[in-house]
């Protein structure tokens, strides 16, 4: 089955990500990485807001009414109400061309994100797990070119993740409480779809829904690893996604437009916009930092 979305806020980010849907405000938050700055939606109004950040985040979570954030070498806390930002720790033993990418929240409220080198040339990225009990705590993966994907089963017991460089999404079976990965597998491999897997969304079926980086589209895996919907944009590179609105049945999707040419952005004039559109399938309620499901 094939899907097109709306763009429903032409923002022209150089790197959007991070999509994050607020229930209690009814807003999806999400950033543009390389210019260091957060958005905001209203999908009851089609109004956005932009606000200045002190660092390049590029992953989000909710945290007691504030946005908990990754960006550079740090997590801080941000309260759009105010406009103030606390770093919370900072990663010492990153490289100086690192820079933190893509994240999410397991079940049990601890942040799992990763590190990448930001000239997307070194194979130095790492992982890593934060909570308010244990700190900050490396994952035993390997290091890899371009950290992607953080995302667990509904019941918590997998975690799938990917180097983007290599075309392949990895299933690992997982303790939230520990951090332990292992059984590494391969779940899907997208060098048959013509694209870089990128982030990542799970729904109420246990199914994952992953952009595909240069090819315009998203498509919906099933636990089994197989294809079983794709989604095609006005946007060559979509970058992440999150379930929002009451029912999660709508789909957002976060593209840039890092890297295009000229005449790629000539054809493609919506490139480094948000995207929506309705689903059949509900996803899971946004998990919050600090709170176990």
């Amino acid at each position: 089955m094939f899907l097109t979305p709306e763009c429903v806020a032409p923002t022209g980010c150089i790197l959007g990500e991070g999509p994050l849907w607020s229930p209690s405000e009814g807003f999806l938050w999400w950033v543009d990485i390389k210019r260091a700055k957060l958005h905001r939606y209203n999908p009851r109004t089609g109004n956005t807001r932009r606000y200045d950040l002190p660092i390049r985040a590029s992953t989000l979570a909710l945290y007691d009414g504030r946005i908990l954030m990754a960006g550079d070498r740090e997590i801080g806390v941000y309260d759009p109400a105010t406009e103030a930002y606390d770093r919370l720790v900072a990663l010492t033993d990153e490289p100086a061309g690192n820079r933190t990418n893509d994240g999410g929240v397991a079940p049990d409220g601890s942040l799992w994100f990763g590190t990448m080198d930001d000239a997307g040339k070194e194979p130095s990225g790492n992982y890593y797990r934060y909570s308010s009990d244990s700190g900050l705590e490396p994952l035993r993966l390997p290091s890899v070119l371009i950290t992607n994907t953080f995302q667990f089963s509904p019941d918590g017991t997998v975690f799938y993740t990917c180097d983007s460089a290599e075309q392949e999404i990895l299933s690992f079976d997982c303790e939230c409480p520990t951090g332990k990965v292992t059984g590494r597998k391969v779940f899907a491999n997208t060098f048959d779809l013509g694209g870089f897997p990128d982030g990542s969304a799970i729904d109420s079926e246990g199914c994952l829904w992953t952009c595909l980086w240069d090819a315009s589209r998203v498509v919906r895996f099933t636990p089994d690893g197989e294809v079983d919907r794709v989604i095609l944009l006005a946007a060559p590179r979509p970058t992440s996604l999150a379930f929002g609105e009451d029912d999660l049945k709508t789909l957002f999707i976060t593209t840039a437009r890092a890297g295009l040419t000229f005449p790629q952005l000539d054809s493609r004039p919506l490139s480094g916009s948000l995207f929506s559109i309705r689903v059949d399938v509900a996803g899971l309620p946004p998990r919050e930092f600090g709170r176990s499901a």
